[in-house]
């Protein structure tokens, strides 16, 4: 069972820098900015958005798309409602990742598999949460405007840089698109779109899925 919701992990959710650069024009214009796209993402405690997701494997030469609607919550975690191909719960929070259909429920600690951090990389960005992510990854350029970002990341860990190469994430308000370059050419591109901050207080049924991972 651990090593199938591993995989699942995998498939379907698969920044810092030295002190001497501290003392670089450019490293500080780019903690500056970064720290801007952080404030931006983190001032919202709830956001709502429907999303697509498009797995490509290239040894296959095909392309799997999974649908649904997520949900953020800064205080709960991530929440993603898998609507097609298959109905599903992904409950996702700093300690821990949560699967849940409706026969069958798994959960494993964010600390216990190499995907965790991956997993939990949505939640460190919609939180603004600089320093969690700054564990795993290294910020290799960032932009921002008001009205448009990106954020380039790549992983730190030796492991990390044996499962994926490359984050891309932009967005104007609020996170639009993100792409996880893959070992092997593989790539994951999630699309969000129609975002709204409503309603803000959370469900029953939504909070008791966070409940299962706490």
């Amino acid at each position: 069972m651990l090593i199938q919701f591993e995989k699942s992990v995998k498939v379907w959710m698969l920044c810092a820098f030295g002190a001497m650069a501290l003392f670089s024009p450019v490293i500080y214009a780019q903690n500056t900015e970064l720290k801007q796209v952080f404030a931006q993402l983190g001032s919202t405690p709830v956001v709502r958005a429907n999303f697509e997701q498009q797995k490509k494997l290239a040894s296959l030469n095909k392309t799997y798309v999974s649908k649904g609607e997520v949900l953020f919550s800064k205080n709960q975690g991530v929440l993603w409602k898998i609507q097609s191909p298959v109905q599903a719960d992904l409950v996702v929070t700093a300690r821990k990742l949560v699967q849940k259909t409706q026969r069958t429920s798994s959960q494993i600690e964010v600390d216990k598999t190499p995907y965790g951090s991956v997993a939990t990389m949505f939640l460190q960005l919609m939180s603004g949460n600089e320093a969690a992510l700054a564990k795993n990854f290294n910020v290799i350029s960032v932009n921002y405007t008001p009205a448009q970002w990106s954020v380039s990341l790549v992983p730190k860990s030796s492991l990390f840089k044996k499962l994926f190469v490359r984050v891309d994430a932009q967005g104007q308000q609020y996170v639009d698109r993100i792409v996880i370059q893959e070992q092997a050419n593989n790539r994951t591109t999630i699309r969000f779109s129609q975002h709204s901050t409503q309603p803000q207080i959370l469900t029953a049924a939504e909070n008791a899925l966070f409940q299962l991972a706490k």
